[in-house]
């Protein structure tokens, strides 16, 4: 088990995918004068590690791992923790996340703007602000005016 374990931990970041259109969506975002972050639960340099694989961590701002950061979602803290990072208001934010509970719920009581990105064909929350394809966000980024601090 131990082995098995240690074998997750040393590679599963060797087989990490990126949803369709990441980097396209990263790059238009820093184009357009976006500060960007990441708010994620889960083990520390772990999360990180899987972070770097993705050669995401380039674009960000500010990364956050609940483990490090001895809080994780829904906590309010860790969304204000972000936030104050950044020196920007809460309100000034736009949460995108793949957990209804964890992220859209949570990051929109914290008092950031929420998009929850579905999972799969068959899911659909009606009251969201909802995605299938982060490339969707170019809209919802170009045409509504949006704050200029995503997470």
């Amino acid at each position: 088990a131990d082995d098995l374990l240690n074998d997750y931990i040393n590679n599963f970041c060797n087989h990490c995918l990126p949803y369709s259109n990441l980097k396209a969506t990263l790059d238009l975002l820093v184009s357009n004068g976006y500060k960007l972050g990441i708010i994620t639960n889960g083990k520390y340099p772990f999360q990180l590690n899987n972070i770097k694989a993705l050669y995401i961590e380039q674009y960000m701002d500010v990364i956050l791992v609940s483990d490090k950061e001895n809080t994780k979602k829904p906590n309010p803290l860790i969304f204000e923790r972000a936030a104050k990072k950044l020196e920007v208001d809460l309100s000034e934010c736009l949460f995108v996340g793949d957990n209804f509970k964890n992220d859209y719920e949570a990051s929109r009581l914290a008092g950031m703007h929420s998009i929850y990105r579905l999972n799969n064909e068959n899911e659909l929350h009606n009251e969201t602000n909802q995605i299938k394809n982060l490339y969707e966000l170019t809209d919802i980024i170009l045409n509504q005016n949006c704050k200029k601090t995503m997470f």
